[in-house]
């Protein structure tokens, strides 16, 4: 009898030995399977719904070794931390320009009123959009890099077995230069987008009274559809890279791109819902970062006002909540993007009539000729 090929390999493309190919080998030959996803739910095996996809991706996050999930949260921290230098450099900007820069306002009678350390309507918008979009795009970038990482244990998850070959040091050292690239480049539109508003917002408060407000509306307009649409093709690019062993990092934006094609809009949709329920997740989170900001002074610590000895205490507290709820989510967000290629491949290539019945030959001790 041939020998049987791997499942998870891409079509017309080698792969090496996986879990099920292990398990569809002789008996004889075969090594004994461990167990570990006891008391998880298993993956069905057909075109999984939205809401399935992000059931899928919790119990795979519980599949995922704790160490592995531990060293790989380093990347979401040190991405938090930029995140809140970036902050702060941002907001002692804004700070600065508006105790500069008077905003001048006349109301229906005639009376002039002008206010230092205010922020006009757009100058507001800017800042409010900045702040938000600022741990967006850099615990995406992290999150690329997780989805790469984790993605071993989720395909095992869906497999339903937990037999793999140790990857070698050389071989990790490959995988994290891909996995790096890849981030860098599906950061980048996000990046640029937001490096934007971030100049358009300090622009408005140098001059609080002009018409630079309206370079939002363009910015937007051309940006959303922009990132959307790249954010939707290159949603898949990790576990891609990790999973198919992709040699270059480009291929494997180029693959990603194939598997969307046609469901666009649905890995959109289902990227923006797990950035929704990871937000409502780390809600507390959120409301206590914002206590500590605003009752404790460390909003006016980041703003370059002075301030307490006690605020800088404080703003160590502010500093653990906002890593906090980057590690809390950023497992789920990148498992959600394995599931999504998981889900892309059974769609388009039939991967889960494959799984079925490599669980099929490995239930039934299969032996080959």
């Amino acid at each position: 009898m041939p020998e049987v090929p791997a499942v998870w390999a891409a079509p017309g493309a080698p792969a090496p030995d996986t879990a099920v190919t292990a398990a569809m080998r002789p008996a004889a030959t075969r090594e004994p399977e461990l167990r570990g996803h006891e008391g998880l739910r298993p993956i069905p095996l057909r075109p999984l719904s939205v809401l399935e996809l992000i059931d899928g991706a919790i119990g795979a996050v519980r599949a995922v070794p704790a160490a592995l999930l531990g060293w790989a949260s380093l990347t979401v921290v040190a991405a938090a931390l930029a995140d809140f230098a970036l902050t702060w450099a941002f907001d002692s900007a804004v700070a600065a320009a508006t105790r500069v820069h008077p905003v001048i306002r006349t109301d229906d009678f005639g009376n002039t009123v002008v206010q230092f350390g205010r922020t006009a309507g757009a100058g507001t918008f800017g800042v409010v959009v900045v702040s938000v979009l600022m741990p967006l795009v850099l615990s995406g970038f992290a999150v690329t890099i997780l989805a790469g990482l984790i993605a071993e244990p989720v395909k095992q998850y869906v497999d339903g077995a937990t037999t793999a070959t140790p990857a070698s040091a050389r071989q990790t050292q490959d995988l994290l230069r891909r996995l790096i690239t890849i981030a860098t480049v599906t950061a980048l539109p996000r990046a640029i987008f937001l490096a934007l508003y971030a100049l358009i917002t300090l622009a408005v408060v140098d001059d609080p009274n002009g018409s630079n407000g309206a370079l939002f509306l363009l910015v937007t307009l051309v940006g959303v559809p922009l990132c959307g649409w790249l954010t939707a093709d290159w949603a898949v690019a990790a576990p891609v890279a990790a999973l198919e062993r992709t040699p270059k990092s480009f291929a494997a934006l180029g693959r990603a791109r194939r598997l969307v094609s046609g469901g666009r809009w649905r890995a959109l949709w289902a990227t923006l819902l797990t950035v929704f329920i990871a937000s409502v997740v780390v809600g507390p989170l959120v409301i206590c970062g914002y206590y500590i900001g605003t009752v404790h002074g460390v909003r006016d610590l980041l703003d370059g006002y002075p301030v307490s000895g006690a605020t800088y205490w404080w703003l160590a507290g502010y500093l653990v909540v906002v890593t906090l709820s980057q590690v809390l989510t950023a497992p789920f967000r990148a498992a959600v993007a394995t599931m999504l290629y998981v889900d892309r491949r059974f769609r388009r290539e039939g991967l889960d009539i494959r799984i079925a019945w490599a669980r099929v030959a490995r239930a039934g001790g299969w032996k080959g000729r």
